[in-house]
């Protein structure tokens, strides 16, 4: 995958991220029960909606960059990426793991899985963005190695 288009594929995922961790903060969060943090450190929602909203708020900060100036705008995706595994490593410690607590017939129990996917997908993303603009010489070379 070229650079334009590991630029264009990370633009689309952080959008998505930010759109959905910003509104998952915002309206989904908040309203979970209160039952299921009963065996974390937590009394309520606030902790775990604000670390969402900073997730989504990092991906829209990746967005931006990215738009900027690619090279850190990879840098960012990486960080965004591994924020949101962070997040979901945490939530499944606090609350569970959803595929066996909620069932995996239930579309909501693969979210875990799925941005942790994300998280990932967009680290390497980043990463594969970064080093690429970072180092244009070398990504020539082995794009077209010498016979």
């Amino acid at each position: 995958m070229g650079h334009v288009a590991n630029r264009t594929t990370l633009i689309v995922l952080q959008v998505f991220v930010a759109f959905t961790a910003i509104l998952g903060a915002i309206f989904v969060v908040p309203t979970l029960p209160l039952d299921w943090i009963k065996a974390g450190p937590m009394t309520d929602f606030t902790i775990p909606a604000v670390a969402l909203g900073l997730c989504g708020l990092a991906a829209a900060v990746a967005v931006v960059l990215l738009v900027v100036d690619p090279r850190l705008g990879g840098a960012a995706s990486v960080v965004a990426g591994a924020l949101m595994i962070a997040f979901e490593l945490v939530e499944i410690a606090v609350v569970g793991f959803a595929l066996t607590v909620h069932g995996a017939d239930q579309p909501q129990s693969w979210l875990q899985i799925v941005y942790i996917a994300i998280g990932a997908i967009g680290m390497v993303l980043g990463y594969r963005l970064w080093d690429a603009l970072s180092h244009p010489r070398a990504m020539a070379h082995r794009a077209h190695p010498a016979h």
